[in-house]
């Protein structure tokens, strides 16, 4: 994973959640990295370096409570101390070291930019909006670093014209950079606007042709664009090029299951079930593939859902899908209490509704039937048009997750 570091220290974190991505954003200036390099750390810091590798997370704290106590603390020490602590997704203790650099040096941009970003990794999105946009910003690359991680506050904020706005001044400015590319892609992505962002990782592509994040999002913003030849051509390249990269093979595999090629799609599940750490969507696209080839491998099918439902107990679509299977099989209490799951879990799903109605009048359950049925006919998404949802959101999220823009 590529970091934002400006000290050139790059750090790939195996489990690559969210807030671990936004804390390898942090960012430094050359000239503040050369300080920060060449200093020599001091033995509370090594204390706590220590602690923290040894995961005595509040032997840390209680550390840093002893150096933010001291009167005179070095401020490029305390900044040092705040981004070990970020890195290690301990962002109230790195916002609290990021505070006092604040305090003690309000010239310092280092200070806020990193502040805001643990603030944003909290959630505390108010406070992040407010360090940032207290930053200084003397020089023309922090001028673009300032815009950029305003925009995606602003983006977690739901502040959409005001997050295209800042992002995209910082991607003119600086286009081969690969956060930039990657947040306004997802920014579009998330408004729909699958044109724009397939241009912008385009763009940024031609900067920056290895990375994995933003390929997926290209072929991502292709898929949903209908460009599906387009999307699948650019997903095999992602899978070759990275064959560990799950979300590469479920976005190849429900690209050529919409496109109906389901014996491709399910050699693509298969082959990505096999790595050592899958996407478990990966379950449900086998199952849906051999639902809609009417094998009646069944066995299989709620084999796979069963592994989907275990690792993502909130997927409507796994329980529908389980839900046909039994009622195929003619077992319609399992098939009731299955679609009953989907529409709890989501509401506005309507093959649920419509399944349900359906396997209720089977079993004579009139009342429910109609109730079902009532539900259906307010509802407008179609089962492709859900499952192509499921398949945007599960993306983005990795895309958000994993990529080096990260928002939390």
């Amino acid at each position: 994973m590529k970091s934002h570091l400006r000290h050139d220290k790059r750090k790939e974190d195996a489990a690559r959640t969210a807030l671990v991505a936004v804390a390898l954003l942090i960012m430094f200036r050359p000239e503040s990295a050369k300080v920060l390099q060449q200093a020599s750390p001091e033995p509370i810091e090594n204390a706590i370096t220590l602690a923290l590798e040894q995961g005595a997370n509040k032997q840390a704290s209680a550390d840093l409570d002893q150096l933010l106590a001291q009167p005179q603390a070095d401020s490029t020490l305390v900044l040092r101390v705040g981004i070990a602590f970020a890195q290690k997704g301990l962002y109230s203790e790195a916002s609290r070291a990021f505070t006092r650099v604040v305090n003690d040096r309000p010239d310092l941009f280092e200070g806020h930019y990193n502040l805001a970003l643990s603030e944003l990794a909290e959630g505390q999105l108010h406070p992040a909006l407010e360090a940032i946009e207290q930053a200084p910003h003397a020089s023309e690359e922090d001028v673009t670093a300032r815009l950029y991680l305003r925009g995606k506050i602003r983006a977690a904020l739901g502040e959409g014209p005001q997050a295209e706005q800042d992002l995209s001044a910082a991607f003119a400015k600086q286009p081969g950079q690969e956060n930039y590319a990657l947040d306004l892609g997802l920014l579009y992505l998330r408004a729909h606007a699958y044109t724009k962002s397939e241009s912008v990782f385009a763009r940024g592509l031609k900067s920056n042709p290895r990375s994995p994040y933003l390929l997926l999002g290209l072929a991502l913003a292709q898929f949903l664009g209908g460009r599906t030849s387009q999307s699948v051509d650019a997903a095999r390249r992602l899978v070759a090029a990275e064959p560990d990269f799950s979300p590469a093979r479920l976005l190849l595999g429900f690209t050529l299951y919409f496109d109906g090629n389901l014996d491709a799609a399910r050699r693509v599940a298969s082959d990505g079930l096999a790595l050592p750490d899958p996407n478990p969507y990966l379950y449900y696209l086998d199952a849906a593939a051999l639902l809609k080839q009417h094998g009646g491998e069944y066995a299989r099918i709620l084999s796979d859902l069963g592994a989907a439902e275990k690792a993502l107990p909130a997927c409507a679509l796994c329980y529908v899908a389980s839900g046909k299977a039994r009622e195929e099989q003619n077992d319609l209490a399992g098939a009731l209490s299955d679609f009953q799951t989907a529409v709890r879990l989501a509401p506005g799903l309507s093959e649920g509704w419509y399944h349900l109605a359906t396997v209720a009048d089977r079993m004579g359950k009139r009342e429910q039937a109609t109730e079902a049925r009532q539900h259906f006919q307010q509802m407008k998404a179609s089962e492709d048009e859900r499952e192509k949802e499921m398949m945007r959101d599960v993306l983005l999220q990795n895309l958000g997750a994993e990529g080096p823009g990260a928002p939390p």
